[in-house]
């Protein structure tokens, strides 16, 4: 757990870097830093002229649209150690 602390510590660029920090503190950074984030994708120029996306289509109730194939759990998880910390992984800890 304490892995995770650091590496938000180290992502998250308001935390300051030579200040001893709780791990409370980091993680009102890291909320605050995520509320700035919404907010700055919220009001980007190029994002406000965009028209809306499309509306979802409706479908009739009991009735489903047609779903790409998924990949069943069992196969994704036939190798844990595998799938933690690969290069490029984007979630933060497991």
């Amino acid at each position: 757990m304490n892995d995770c602390y650091s590496r938000l510590r180290r992502l998250v660029p308001t935390i300051p870097p030579n200040k001893k920090v709780s791990k409370v503190e980091i993680l009102q950074h890291v909320i605050d830093y995520i509320l700035d984030l919404q907010l700055a994708l919220e009001t980007h120029p190029a994002l406000l002229r965009q028209p809306p996306p499309p509306a979802a289509p409706h479908h009739p109730a009991g009735t489903c649209p047609a779903a790409p194939p998924r990949t069943p759990l069992t196969a994704l998880n036939t190798d844990p150690a595998g799938a933690v910390n690969k290069q490029g992984d984007s979630i933060l800890c497991r």
